[in-house]
């Protein structure tokens, strides 16, 4: 138990999280049919994901609260383009047709 106590307190489990998940973003994209596109697909998701858990790992730490809020806007950036990436395809479905 005193294990997990440590990575908590050190930040570890930020690091161990962030590796996991490019791990998993390269896989999805080496598997896919077409790697490079996937790969973009996925960027924005991820990106938003890794300033998220450096911010934790940073908090955990008792980082500058400067730098954690700078990349909680990171995150937040990272997290509007994934958002407008895919609603671009749904734009004309948004738009509303009165008589």
């Amino acid at each position: 138990m005193s294990f997990v106590i440590y990575l908590f307190q050190s930040g570890w489990i930020a690091v161990i999280a962030l590796v996991i998940l490019w791990a998993e973003i390269a896989l999805l994209s080496v598997a896919s049919a077409a790697p490079r596109k996937r790969f973009m697909l996925l960027l924005p998701n991820t990106l938003s994901g890794s300033c998220l858990l450096v911010a934790l790992g940073l908090a955990l730490t008792d980082g500058n609260l400067f730098v954690i809020a700078a990349f909680l806007g990171g995150s937040l950036l990272s997290h509007a383009v994934d958002v407008a990436s895919r609603l671009a395809g749904h734009a004309s479905g948004f738009k509303r047709q009165t008589e």
